[in-house]
């Protein structure tokens, strides 16, 4: 196991070499981590973040597991890591990959990631809590 950057280079660098390579992308960044406070609404960093899609259409990847942890750090509190359905993304070349289809994986992706979050909210006293999917700039919220 080893810590790159997360630019499109190196993420399909560790894609393209071989069967078994996998990567985890923080998709919020620091950017999320910032705007973490406590709340029932968690704002996550992700409704124009469409990268990963695009490298997981480019490499056949996206088989693998999606996750979603209640909890943020530094709080000292226990946080609980659910597993979400896989989805599953064809390999297409480069040139066939269309906004449209993007954002066709990006929707499958968010709603995936709501279902998940409904399905165990109500486990941790947060049955009220809600996602809001942000822009990078979430000062409008």
């Amino acid at each position: 196991m080893g810590v790159c950057d997360a630019s499109k280079k190196s993420c399909n660098y560790i894609l393209e070499h071989g069967h078994g390579n996998s990567l985890m992308l923080v998709l919020g960044g620091a950017k999320e981590a910032l705007d973490a406070r406590p709340s029932h609404q968690y704002i996550l960093t992700l409704k124009n973040r469409k990268g990963f899609v695009k490298i997981g259409l480019v490499n056949g990847a996206g088989r693998g597991v999606f996750q979603y942890a209640i909890g943020f750090l530094p709080n000292r509190h226990r946080i609980y890591t659910y597993v979400g359905e896989p989805i599953q993304l064809p390999k297409l070349e480069r040139n066939q990959i269309t906004p449209d289809i993007v954002d066709q994986y990006h929707k499958q992706y968010m709603n995936a990631l709501t279902r998940l979050f409904d399905r165990y909210k109500s486990e941790h006293d947060q049955s009220d809590a809600t996602i809001i999917y942000a822009n990078d700039d979430v000062s409008s919220l």
